[in-house]
């Protein structure tokens, strides 16, 4: 069941402001091990303690490679909407940089859930719902849309139409930016070519797809966005690349070992082969030189 945000006037003429809908309902979950796992949606990550503290050392290595927690050109937005907000704290660093803006987060689970005691500023409120259902938004509503890293939360044939409903939401004049990761990866060695084998056949049977994020300017472009700008990013992976490096290494081997119960389940791995591999990839990334893509783009609607 899903929650969606009522909308309310602040009187004749006035742009409309979300009402949080009720966070008190989760939605089912399967313990995997001794993980917290969404049931009954496609999100191949973790929805505990541990993942949120992987994805706010996440958030922080974005902003140190990125020089900033966004890269449209923004002037002085007024209404923002980060979809698959996860653990909010784009959203609360984003109020306060912007603190004239009201920055709206939209999850199939904000974090909130997980930790009710944690409080976001006053112009930041959280909205629980499936993007794959589309935005509870009005057309139009928001100068700045922005959504990352939902590589392993949307099935390739969804990407069209959630990428039209970031558009839809956004005004005319307005940005829409994505940040995303594939699976590409220069200077492989066995065990992660091994690991990449993995994750391919893995692909082929949930309809996953990661190298549609090397063509996010094609997706906006048949949104009708326009004035697209791409970039790919090669980031060194190990300590051999200094501290980026270092910090994605972490991220990746962490990434890796979360999606354990994926691998083990639908390619009938042992456990012990799974972990034989992740073991030695830190060391192989750093003998390598192994480096890794992320993909930007964003565009004016």
């Amino acid at each position: 069941m899903l929650f969606f945000p009522r909308l309310r006037r602040q009187g004749r003429g006035k742009t409309p402001i979300f009402q949080s809908s009720p966070l008190s309902e989760k939605p089912g979950t399967t313990i995997i091990g001794d993980r917290r796992f969404l049931a009954d949606v496609p999100y191949l990550f973790p929805k505990d303690m541990p993942e949120y503290d992987r994805l706010t050392f996440q958030h922080y290595f974005l902003k140190t490679l990125l020089g900033r927690n966004y890269v449209a050109p923004l002037e002085s937005p007024k209404h923002i909407l980060d979809v698959g907000c996860g653990t909010g704290i784009w959203g609360r660093e984003i109020a306060h940089t912007f603190p004239d803006s009201h920055i709206v987060g939209f999850d199939i689970e904000p974090q909130i859930l997980i930790s009710p005691a944690w409080e976001a500023p006053s112009n930041c409120l959280f909205v629980k719902g499936d993007v794959m259902q589309g935005l509870p938004f009005p057309d139009h509503h928001f100068d700045f849309t922005h959504q990352r890293l939902m590589v392993a939360a949307l099935p390739a044939h969804t990407w069209p139409f959630v990428v039209l409903e970031l558009a839809r939401v956004t005004r005319p004049g307005g940005w829409v930016e994505l940040v995303e990761a594939a699976d590409a990866f220069e200077n492989m060695g066995p065990m992660t070519k091994k690991y990449m084998e993995w994750w391919h056949k893995a692909e082929k049977k949930t309809g996953f797809d990661a190298s549609l994020m090397t063509r996010l300017p094609a997706l906006l472009t048949q949104a009708g966005i326009h004035t697209i700008k791409g970039d790919t990013l090669k980031v060194p992976l190990g300590a051999w690349g200094g501290r980026v490096g270092e910090m994605l290494a972490k991220d990746i081997h962490a990434i890796f070992a979360n999606l354990k119960p994926f691998y083990c389940s639908h390619l009938k791995l042992s456990e012990r082969a799974f972990d034989e591999v992740l073991q030695v990839l830190p060391q192989e990334w750093d003998t390598h030189h192994t480096s890794f893509h992320f993909y930007v783009a964003y565009g004016q609607k």
